[in-house]
Protein backbone atom coordinates (compact mmCIF):
# COMPACT_ATOMS: atom_id res chain seq x y z
CA UNK A 1 0.00 0.00 0.00
CA UNK A 2 2.89 2.32 -0.54
CA UNK A 3 2.17 5.54 -2.34
CA UNK A 4 4.60 7.31 -4.55
CA UNK A 5 3.74 10.73 -3.28
CA UNK A 6 5.60 13.98 -3.10
CA UNK A 7 4.57 17.18 -1.37
CA UNK A 8 6.41 20.30 -0.42
CA UNK A 9 8.46 20.11 2.80
CA UNK A 10 6.79 23.28 4.04
CA UNK A 11 3.42 21.56 3.87
CA UNK A 12 4.61 18.77 6.15
CA UNK A 13 6.16 21.26 8.54
CA UNK A 14 3.02 23.31 8.90
CA UNK A 15 0.92 20.18 9.09
CA UNK A 16 3.02 18.91 11.98
CA UNK A 17 2.64 22.22 13.85
CA UNK A 18 -1.09 22.20 13.39
CA UNK A 19 -1.34 18.70 14.80
CA UNK A 20 0.46 19.81 17.98
CA UNK A 21 -1.66 22.91 18.51
CA UNK A 22 -5.06 21.56 17.56
CA UNK A 23 -6.87 18.32 18.35
CA UNK A 24 -10.00 18.02 16.21
CA UNK A 25 -13.25 16.91 17.84
CA UNK A 26 -13.35 13.58 16.05
CA UNK A 27 -9.92 12.70 17.40
CA UNK A 28 -10.57 13.97 20.93
CA UNK A 29 -13.36 11.44 21.44
CA UNK A 30 -11.42 8.39 20.30
CA UNK A 31 -8.61 6.35 21.84
CA UNK A 32 -5.09 7.13 20.58
CA UNK A 33 -4.10 5.26 17.44
CA UNK A 34 -2.37 1.95 17.90
CA UNK A 35 1.37 1.82 17.48
CA UNK A 36 2.17 1.51 13.80
CA UNK A 37 3.35 -1.91 12.70
CA UNK A 38 6.42 -2.30 10.48
CA UNK A 39 5.85 -2.55 6.76
CA UNK A 40 5.21 -6.09 5.53
CA UNK A 41 7.98 -8.01 3.84
CA UNK A 42 8.16 -7.40 0.08
CA UNK A 43 6.36 -9.87 -2.15
CA UNK A 44 8.56 -12.94 -2.60
CA UNK A 45 7.56 -13.48 -6.22
CA UNK A 46 10.28 -12.57 -8.74
CA UNK A 47 10.05 -9.40 -10.78
CA UNK A 48 7.83 -9.97 -13.78
CA UNK A 49 7.48 -8.43 -17.20
CA UNK A 50 4.30 -6.33 -17.15
CA UNK A 51 2.19 -7.13 -20.25
CA UNK A 52 0.53 -3.72 -20.05
CA UNK A 53 3.83 -1.86 -20.38
CA UNK A 54 6.92 -3.98 -21.00
CA UNK A 55 6.24 -7.28 -22.69
CA UNK A 56 6.91 -7.44 -26.42
CA UNK A 57 3.67 -7.84 -28.37
CA UNK A 58 3.91 -10.88 -30.69
CA UNK A 59 3.69 -10.19 -34.40
CA UNK A 60 0.45 -12.14 -34.75
CA UNK A 61 -1.03 -11.23 -31.37
CA UNK A 62 -4.69 -12.17 -30.81
CA UNK A 63 -6.91 -10.44 -28.27
CA UNK A 64 -8.01 -12.56 -25.25
CA UNK A 65 -11.55 -13.88 -25.12
CA UNK A 66 -14.08 -14.51 -22.35
CA UNK A 67 -16.78 -17.05 -23.19
CA UNK A 68 -19.71 -17.30 -20.76
CA UNK A 69 -22.41 -19.98 -20.77
CA UNK A 70 -25.20 -19.32 -18.27
CA UNK A 71 -27.99 -21.45 -16.81
CA UNK A 72 -30.49 -18.66 -17.55
CA UNK A 73 -30.74 -15.09 -18.84
CA UNK A 74 -28.74 -12.36 -17.08
CA UNK A 75 -31.46 -9.77 -16.44
CA UNK A 76 -30.63 -8.20 -13.09
CA UNK A 77 -27.94 -6.30 -11.20
CA UNK A 78 -28.84 -8.12 -7.97
CA UNK A 79 -29.68 -11.72 -8.95
CA UNK A 80 -26.76 -14.01 -9.68
CA UNK A 81 -26.95 -16.60 -12.47
CA UNK A 82 -24.79 -19.73 -12.43
CA UNK A 83 -22.36 -19.88 -15.33
CA UNK A 84 -19.34 -21.58 -16.85
CA UNK A 85 -16.45 -19.35 -17.94
CA UNK A 86 -13.70 -19.99 -20.46
CA UNK A 87 -10.87 -17.45 -20.44
CA UNK A 88 -8.69 -17.76 -23.53
CA UNK A 89 -5.36 -16.06 -24.17
CA UNK A 90 -4.38 -17.37 -27.64
CA UNK A 91 -0.98 -15.66 -27.60
CA UNK A 92 -0.19 -16.65 -23.99
CA UNK A 93 0.48 -12.96 -23.41
CA UNK A 94 -1.28 -12.47 -20.06
CA UNK A 95 -1.43 -16.09 -18.80
CA UNK A 96 0.98 -19.01 -18.98
CA UNK A 97 -1.87 -21.30 -19.97
CA UNK A 98 -3.79 -20.30 -23.08
CA UNK A 99 -7.12 -21.58 -21.71
CA UNK A 100 -8.65 -21.43 -18.25
CA UNK A 101 -12.06 -22.97 -17.50
CA UNK A 102 -13.91 -22.00 -14.33
CA UNK A 103 -17.38 -22.12 -12.79
CA UNK A 104 -19.07 -19.30 -10.96
CA UNK A 105 -21.84 -16.73 -11.24
CA UNK A 106 -22.62 -13.61 -13.23
CA UNK A 107 -24.95 -10.64 -12.85
CA UNK A 108 -25.40 -7.17 -14.33
CA UNK A 109 -23.72 -4.09 -12.92
CA UNK A 110 -23.52 -0.32 -13.35
CA UNK A 111 -26.03 2.51 -13.07
CA UNK A 112 -26.55 4.37 -16.35
CA UNK A 113 -24.55 1.79 -18.28
CA UNK A 114 -26.86 -1.07 -17.29
CA UNK A 115 -29.65 0.65 -19.24
CA UNK A 116 -27.65 0.61 -22.49
CA UNK A 117 -27.88 -2.08 -25.21
CA UNK A 118 -24.37 -3.43 -24.57
CA UNK A 119 -24.51 -4.64 -20.97
CA UNK A 120 -21.74 -4.54 -18.35
CA UNK A 121 -21.32 -7.53 -16.02
CA UNK A 122 -19.85 -8.62 -12.74
CA UNK A 123 -18.27 -12.08 -12.40
CA UNK A 124 -17.78 -14.13 -9.23
CA UNK A 125 -15.77 -17.33 -9.66
CA UNK A 126 -16.13 -20.31 -7.35
CA UNK A 127 -12.37 -20.40 -6.79
CA UNK A 128 -9.65 -17.77 -6.78
CA UNK A 129 -7.60 -17.65 -9.96
CA UNK A 130 -5.08 -15.47 -11.77
CA UNK A 131 -7.24 -14.38 -14.70
CA UNK A 132 -5.18 -12.40 -17.23
CA UNK A 133 -3.00 -11.12 -14.42
CA UNK A 134 -0.69 -11.67 -11.47
CA UNK A 135 -2.98 -12.07 -8.47
CA UNK A 136 -5.56 -14.68 -7.44
CA UNK A 137 -9.12 -13.39 -7.03
CA UNK A 138 -12.71 -14.53 -7.44
CA UNK A 139 -14.30 -11.20 -8.38
CA UNK A 140 -13.93 -9.52 -11.77
CA UNK A 141 -15.75 -6.97 -13.92
CA UNK A 142 -16.56 -6.60 -17.61
CA UNK A 143 -17.00 -2.95 -18.63
CA UNK A 144 -19.00 -2.47 -21.84
CA UNK A 145 -17.83 1.07 -22.78
CA UNK A 146 -20.89 1.53 -25.01
CA UNK A 147 -20.70 5.36 -24.87
CA UNK A 148 -16.93 5.38 -25.33
CA UNK A 149 -16.36 4.47 -28.98
CA UNK A 150 -12.59 4.31 -28.51
CA UNK A 151 -13.19 1.51 -25.96
CA UNK A 152 -10.07 2.82 -24.19
CA UNK A 153 -10.90 5.76 -21.93
CA UNK A 154 -11.06 3.69 -18.75
CA UNK A 155 -7.74 2.00 -19.56
CA UNK A 156 -6.07 5.34 -20.30
CA UNK A 157 -7.37 6.80 -17.04
CA UNK A 158 -5.88 3.88 -15.12
CA UNK A 159 -2.50 4.67 -16.67
CA UNK A 160 -2.86 8.26 -15.42
CA UNK A 161 -3.72 6.80 -12.00
CA UNK A 162 -0.57 4.66 -12.02
CA UNK A 163 1.55 7.66 -12.98
CA UNK A 164 0.00 9.76 -10.19
CA UNK A 165 0.65 7.04 -7.63
CA UNK A 166 -2.76 6.22 -6.20
CA UNK A 167 -2.69 3.58 -3.45
CA UNK A 168 -4.32 1.12 -5.84
CA UNK A 169 -4.93 1.19 -9.58
CA UNK A 170 -7.31 -1.46 -10.95
CA UNK A 171 -5.74 -3.61 -13.63
CA UNK A 172 -7.64 -3.35 -16.94
CA UNK A 173 -7.20 -4.88 -20.39
CA UNK A 174 -9.25 -5.35 -23.57
CA UNK A 175 -10.99 -8.68 -24.26
CA UNK A 176 -13.72 -9.98 -26.57
CA UNK A 177 -16.81 -11.45 -24.91
CA UNK A 178 -19.17 -14.20 -25.99
CA UNK A 179 -22.37 -14.76 -23.97
CA UNK A 180 -24.14 -18.06 -24.67
CA UNK A 181 -22.31 -18.28 -28.01
CA UNK A 182 -23.42 -14.80 -29.06
CA UNK A 183 -20.67 -12.27 -29.77
CA UNK A 184 -20.93 -9.22 -27.48
CA UNK A 185 -17.96 -7.15 -28.65
CA UNK A 186 -14.86 -5.67 -27.01
CA UNK A 187 -15.02 -5.21 -23.24
CA UNK A 188 -12.60 -3.97 -20.62
CA UNK A 189 -11.76 -6.81 -18.25
CA UNK A 190 -11.05 -5.33 -14.82
CA UNK A 191 -10.34 -5.98 -11.17
CA UNK A 192 -13.43 -5.64 -9.00
CA UNK A 193 -13.53 -2.79 -6.49
CA UNK A 194 -13.28 -4.61 -3.17
CA UNK A 195 -11.32 -4.99 0.03
CA UNK A 196 -8.72 -7.65 -0.77
CA UNK A 197 -4.99 -8.12 -0.91
CA UNK A 198 -3.49 -6.21 -3.85
CA UNK A 199 -6.78 -4.32 -4.25
CA UNK A 200 -8.19 -2.14 -1.46
CA UNK A 201 -5.74 -3.54 1.03
CA UNK A 202 -7.04 -2.47 4.44
CA UNK A 203 -8.06 -4.23 7.64
CA UNK A 204 -11.83 -3.75 7.92
CA UNK A 205 -13.23 -2.74 11.31
CA UNK A 206 -15.08 -5.42 13.23
CA UNK A 207 -17.97 -4.60 15.58
CA UNK A 208 -15.62 -3.90 18.48
CA UNK A 209 -13.49 -1.42 16.52
CA UNK A 210 -14.47 2.22 16.15
CA UNK A 211 -11.55 3.85 14.36
CA UNK A 212 -11.40 1.67 11.28
CA UNK A 213 -10.78 0.62 8.74
CA UNK A 214 -13.58 1.67 6.43
CA UNK A 215 -13.94 1.51 2.66
CA UNK A 216 -16.27 4.32 1.60
CA UNK A 217 -17.74 5.78 -1.57
CA UNK A 218 -19.18 9.18 -2.37
CA UNK A 219 -22.11 8.39 -4.68
CA UNK A 220 -25.30 10.37 -5.14
CA UNK A 221 -27.24 7.19 -6.04
CA UNK A 222 -26.75 6.08 -2.39
CA UNK A 223 -27.52 2.47 -3.29
CA UNK A 224 -25.64 0.69 -0.50
CA UNK A 225 -27.39 -0.55 2.68
CA UNK A 226 -25.88 2.17 4.92
CA UNK A 227 -25.47 5.76 3.68
CA UNK A 228 -25.46 9.27 5.11
CA UNK A 229 -25.18 12.91 4.04
CA UNK A 230 -22.51 15.15 5.51
CA UNK A 231 -23.14 18.68 6.76
CA UNK A 232 -22.37 19.87 3.21
CA UNK A 233 -24.73 17.30 1.73
CA UNK A 234 -21.95 15.01 0.47
CA UNK A 235 -23.50 11.55 -0.09
CA UNK A 236 -21.34 8.87 1.56
CA UNK A 237 -21.87 5.09 1.46
CA UNK A 238 -20.26 2.25 3.42
CA UNK A 239 -18.79 -0.52 1.28
CA UNK A 240 -16.88 -2.22 4.10
CA UNK A 241 -18.07 -2.96 6.65
CA UNK A 242 -21.34 -3.24 4.76
CA UNK A 243 -23.40 -3.03 7.97
CA UNK A 244 -21.44 -0.86 10.43
CA UNK A 245 -22.70 -0.44 13.97
CA UNK A 246 -24.40 2.81 14.96
CA UNK A 247 -21.30 4.02 16.86
CA UNK A 248 -19.20 3.28 13.76
CA UNK A 249 -21.60 5.20 11.55
CA UNK A 250 -21.53 8.12 13.98
CA UNK A 251 -17.73 8.05 14.12
CA UNK A 252 -17.32 8.18 10.33
CA UNK A 253 -19.99 10.83 9.87
CA UNK A 254 -18.41 12.94 12.60
CA UNK A 255 -15.06 12.68 10.82
CA UNK A 256 -16.52 13.94 7.52
CA UNK A 257 -18.54 16.67 9.25
CA UNK A 258 -15.51 17.88 11.21
CA UNK A 259 -13.45 17.93 8.03
CA UNK A 260 -16.03 20.00 6.16
CA UNK A 261 -16.44 22.40 9.09
CA UNK A 262 -12.67 22.83 9.19
CA UNK A 263 -12.70 23.58 5.45
CA UNK A 264 -15.11 26.44 6.05
CA UNK A 265 -12.41 28.19 8.09
CA UNK A 266 -9.74 28.18 5.37
CA UNK A 267 -11.04 31.16 3.41
CA UNK A 268 -10.62 34.32 5.40
CA UNK A 269 -8.86 32.90 8.46
CA UNK A 270 -6.15 30.83 6.77
CA UNK A 271 -6.90 27.94 9.12
CA UNK A 272 -5.28 24.61 8.23
CA UNK A 273 -7.24 22.48 10.70
CA UNK A 274 -8.55 20.44 7.76
CA UNK A 275 -5.16 18.74 7.42
CA UNK A 276 -5.82 16.62 10.49
CA UNK A 277 -8.65 14.87 8.65
CA UNK A 278 -7.26 14.05 5.20
CA UNK A 279 -4.24 12.49 3.59
CA UNK A 280 -3.31 15.59 1.60
CA UNK A 281 -1.01 13.93 -0.98
CA UNK A 282 -3.76 11.50 -2.01
CA UNK A 283 -6.22 14.39 -2.36
CA UNK A 284 -3.72 16.12 -4.64
CA UNK A 285 -3.21 13.01 -6.81
CA UNK A 286 -6.97 12.54 -7.07
CA UNK A 287 -7.36 16.18 -8.08
CA UNK A 288 -4.80 15.87 -10.87
CA UNK A 289 -6.38 12.71 -12.31
CA UNK A 290 -9.88 14.16 -12.36
CA UNK A 291 -8.69 17.51 -13.71
CA UNK A 292 -6.74 15.93 -16.57
CA UNK A 293 -9.65 13.71 -17.62
CA UNK A 294 -12.21 16.48 -17.08
CA UNK A 295 -14.46 13.88 -15.51
CA UNK A 296 -18.13 14.93 -15.10
CA UNK A 297 -18.48 12.29 -12.35
CA UNK A 298 -15.25 13.18 -10.55
CA UNK A 299 -16.39 16.34 -8.77
CA UNK A 300 -16.91 14.70 -5.36
CA UNK A 301 -20.46 13.57 -6.08
CA UNK A 302 -20.04 10.14 -7.75
CA UNK A 303 -17.55 7.28 -7.97
CA UNK A 304 -15.20 8.75 -5.35
CA UNK A 305 -13.55 6.06 -3.21
CA UNK A 306 -11.92 6.72 0.15
CA UNK A 307 -10.57 4.75 3.07
CA UNK A 308 -10.47 5.65 6.74
CA UNK A 309 -7.97 3.35 8.41
CA UNK A 310 -7.22 3.09 12.10
CA UNK A 311 -4.95 5.91 13.19
CA UNK A 312 -5.01 7.49 9.74
CA UNK A 313 -6.97 10.28 8.05
CA UNK A 314 -9.26 9.99 5.01
CA UNK A 315 -7.37 8.83 1.95
CA UNK A 316 -8.42 9.04 -1.70
CA UNK A 317 -7.55 5.41 -2.37
CA UNK A 318 -8.38 4.76 -6.03
CA UNK A 319 -10.32 6.14 -8.99
CA UNK A 320 -13.02 4.64 -11.20
CA UNK A 321 -15.48 5.32 -14.05
CA UNK A 322 -14.03 7.28 -16.98
CA UNK A 323 -16.08 6.28 -20.02
CA UNK A 324 -17.60 9.76 -20.50
CA UNK A 325 -14.39 11.71 -19.82
CA UNK A 326 -11.81 13.37 -22.08
CA UNK A 327 -14.27 15.20 -24.30
CA UNK A 328 -16.92 12.46 -24.43
CA UNK A 329 -19.70 14.46 -22.76
CA UNK A 330 -22.18 16.98 -24.13
CA UNK A 331 -22.99 19.12 -21.08
CA UNK A 332 -21.36 21.99 -19.17
CA UNK A 333 -18.43 22.44 -21.58
CA UNK A 334 -16.97 19.01 -20.89
CA UNK A 335 -16.36 18.63 -24.63
CA UNK A 336 -13.66 21.33 -24.55
CA UNK A 337 -10.02 20.67 -23.57
CA UNK A 338 -9.76 24.00 -21.73
CA UNK A 339 -11.45 25.21 -18.54
CA UNK A 340 -11.27 23.99 -14.95
CA UNK A 341 -13.23 20.95 -13.87
CA UNK A 342 -12.12 20.38 -10.27
CA UNK A 343 -10.62 23.73 -9.29
CA UNK A 344 -13.88 25.18 -7.96
CA UNK A 345 -15.96 22.15 -6.93
CA UNK A 346 -16.89 20.88 -3.45
CA UNK A 347 -13.94 20.52 -1.05
CA UNK A 348 -11.40 21.67 -3.61
CA UNK A 349 -12.85 25.17 -3.87
CA UNK A 350 -11.88 25.57 -0.20
CA UNK A 351 -8.62 23.62 -0.32
CA UNK A 352 -7.27 26.02 -2.93
CA UNK A 353 -7.67 28.94 -0.52
CA UNK A 354 -4.74 27.39 1.36
CA UNK A 355 -1.65 28.76 -0.44
CA UNK A 356 0.44 25.79 0.66
CA UNK A 357 -2.07 23.32 -0.78
CA UNK A 358 -1.99 25.28 -4.04
CA UNK A 359 1.82 25.28 -4.04
CA UNK A 360 1.87 21.53 -3.35
CA UNK A 361 -0.46 20.88 -6.31
CA UNK A 362 1.85 22.89 -8.56
CA UNK A 363 4.94 21.03 -7.33
CA UNK A 364 3.28 17.64 -7.78
CA UNK A 365 2.05 18.59 -11.26
CA UNK A 366 5.52 19.60 -12.43
CA UNK A 367 6.97 16.38 -11.05
CA UNK A 368 4.41 14.24 -12.92
CA UNK A 369 4.10 16.22 -16.14
CA UNK A 370 6.94 14.54 -18.11
CA UNK A 371 5.46 11.08 -17.47
CA UNK A 372 1.91 12.25 -18.16
CA UNK A 373 3.09 13.41 -21.60
CA UNK A 374 4.10 9.81 -22.34
CA UNK A 375 0.60 8.36 -21.78
CA UNK A 376 -0.39 8.57 -25.48
CA UNK A 377 2.35 6.04 -26.26
CA UNK A 378 0.72 3.72 -23.73
CA UNK A 379 -2.61 4.38 -25.47
CA UNK A 380 -1.11 3.37 -28.83
CA UNK A 381 0.09 0.14 -27.24
CA UNK A 382 -3.39 -0.57 -25.87
CA UNK A 383 -4.89 -0.09 -29.31
CA UNK A 384 -2.38 -2.60 -30.68
CA UNK A 385 -3.50 -5.03 -27.98
CA UNK A 386 -7.06 -4.89 -29.37
CA UNK A 387 -5.55 -6.41 -32.54
CA UNK A 388 -8.32 -5.19 -34.84
CA UNK A 389 -11.14 -6.41 -32.58
CA UNK A 390 -12.56 -2.87 -32.55
CA UNK A 391 -13.76 -3.52 -36.10
CA UNK A 392 -15.73 -6.58 -35.00
CA UNK A 393 -17.14 -4.62 -32.07
CA UNK A 394 -18.68 -2.02 -34.38
CA UNK A 395 -20.01 -4.69 -36.70
CA UNK A 396 -21.88 -5.98 -33.66
CA UNK A 397 -22.82 -2.48 -32.44
CA UNK A 398 -23.36 -0.25 -35.48
CA UNK A 399 -23.00 3.09 -33.68
CA UNK A 400 -20.06 4.80 -35.40
CA UNK A 401 -21.34 8.14 -36.67
CA UNK A 402 -24.36 7.87 -34.35
CA UNK A 403 -24.90 9.97 -31.21
CA UNK A 404 -24.97 7.81 -28.09
CA UNK A 405 -25.58 9.53 -24.76
CA UNK A 406 -23.72 11.65 -23.79
CA UNK A 407 -21.53 12.06 -26.92
CA UNK A 408 -20.89 15.62 -28.02
CA UNK A 409 -18.66 14.58 -30.90
CA UNK A 410 -19.32 11.37 -32.81
CA UNK A 411 -17.29 10.30 -35.80
CA UNK A 412 -17.90 8.03 -38.76
CA UNK A 413 -14.77 5.92 -38.23
CA UNK A 414 -12.94 4.37 -35.31
CA UNK A 415 -9.73 6.10 -36.36
CA UNK A 416 -11.40 9.50 -36.00
CA UNK A 417 -12.70 8.57 -32.53
CA UNK A 418 -9.22 7.44 -31.51
CA UNK A 419 -7.46 10.49 -32.95
CA UNK A 420 -9.88 12.79 -31.10
CA UNK A 421 -9.12 11.09 -27.78
CA UNK A 422 -5.35 11.46 -28.21
CA UNK A 423 -5.66 15.06 -29.35
CA UNK A 424 -7.99 15.99 -26.50
CA UNK A 425 -5.68 14.42 -23.91
CA UNK A 426 -2.62 16.30 -25.14
CA UNK A 427 -4.44 19.62 -25.55
CA UNK A 428 -5.92 19.23 -22.07
CA UNK A 429 -2.50 18.46 -20.61
CA UNK A 430 -0.90 21.48 -22.25
CA UNK A 431 -3.71 23.82 -21.17
CA UNK A 432 -3.39 22.65 -17.57
CA UNK A 433 0.39 22.99 -17.64
CA UNK A 434 0.12 26.61 -18.76
CA UNK A 435 -2.54 27.49 -16.18
CA UNK A 436 -0.98 25.68 -13.23
CA UNK A 437 2.38 27.32 -13.85
CA UNK A 438 0.99 30.80 -13.99
CA UNK A 439 2.16 32.81 -11.02
CA UNK A 440 -1.29 33.14 -9.43
CA UNK A 441 -2.59 29.69 -10.52
CA UNK A 442 -6.13 31.07 -11.06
Amino acid sequence: MKKILVILPILFAVFACEKEDYIPPAIQKDPPPAEQQPDPEPDPEPRWEDPLHDKTIPEHFRIPQVSIVTEGPVQSKTEWVNARFTFTDPSAFYMENTTLEMTGRIRGRGNTTWGMPKKPYRIKLDEKEKVFGRWDNKDWILLANYSDKTLLRNILAMEVSRICGMAWTPNMLSVEVYLNDEYQGVYTFSDHKEVAGHRVNIEVADESSLEGGYYLEIEEAMDEPVCFNTVWGTPVMFHEPEHPTEPQQKYVKNWFDSFEKALEKVQGTGSTEYRAYIDTPSFINYYIIQEITKNPDGNVRKSTYLTKEKGKPLEMYHVWDFDITLGNCDYTNFEKPDGWQMRYVKWYNQLFFDPEFKAAVKARWNELFPRLRQAPAFLDRQRSLMAGAENRNFQRWDILGVKVWPNYYYFATYQEEYDFLKRFYLERLDWLDRKINQEDFN
